[in-house]
């Protein structure tokens, strides 16, 4: 029982870990979908990630499964809402270790941090305006240029570095369960 706990405990640590990564590559697909359109529901939809995100609006039930795809033209949302609950405070109660818990602070630092260049490029979107071509064009380029990359990469490797060492720590927990099951056959 206390085996199936803990493997319920670890799979709950790597969905919380997902729902990082799985934010940070919503945001630039609303971002990058405003700014090519100019649908201003896409930018509102970025905002209310980087809300649920922080704790800010209630966070979608079961909302580590697929949510933000099923979102049509229509905006209407796939699952009701729970509580608002930030996904660092998930984290801290999930049981990640210190050095987890750092690296994914990291990664959403840094996914706040492109957020912001996201939110410059949409700044830039306005039909009416006579050079909206040009700004549109400026816009784009900067939500795919090597800047830009760069820091979704800055998102991304402390999450990978976090898989690394949770799946270290599981496989250690593994092992060591096996271990303890031969000796407690040898003994009986």
């Amino acid at each position: 029982a206390e085996e199936i706990i803990e493997e319920a405990r670890q799979g709950r640590m790597f969905i919380l870990a997902d729902q990082l990564r799985q934010s940070s590559d919503d945001l630039t697909r609303m971002v990058r979908t405003y700014v090519i359109t100019g649908d201003a529901r896409y930018k509102r939809q970025h905002q209310e990630i980087l809300d649920i995100r922080d704790g800010k609006l209630p966070r979608p039930l079961d909302y580590h499964n697929i949510y933000w795809d099923l979102v049509g033209a229509d905006d209407q949302r796939p699952r009701p809402s729970g509580p608002a609950v930030a996904l660092l405070t998930l984290m801290q109660r999930a049981g990640f270790t210190d050095t987890e818990l750092a690296l994914l602070a990291q990664a959403k630092a840094a996914s706040d941090n492109l957020a912001d260049t996201e939110r410059a490029a949409m700044a830039l979107i306005d039909p009416g305006d006579a050079a909206a071509p040009v700004k549109r064009a400026q816009a784009i380029g900067m939500l795919h240029d090597d800047v830009y990359h760069r820091a979704k990469a800055a998102v991304m490797r402390p999450i990978s570095e976090f898989y690394r060492l949770a799946d270290v720590r599981t496989l250690q927990g593994v092992q060591s369960a096996e271990t303890e099951v031969v000796w407690m056959r040898v003994a009986f």
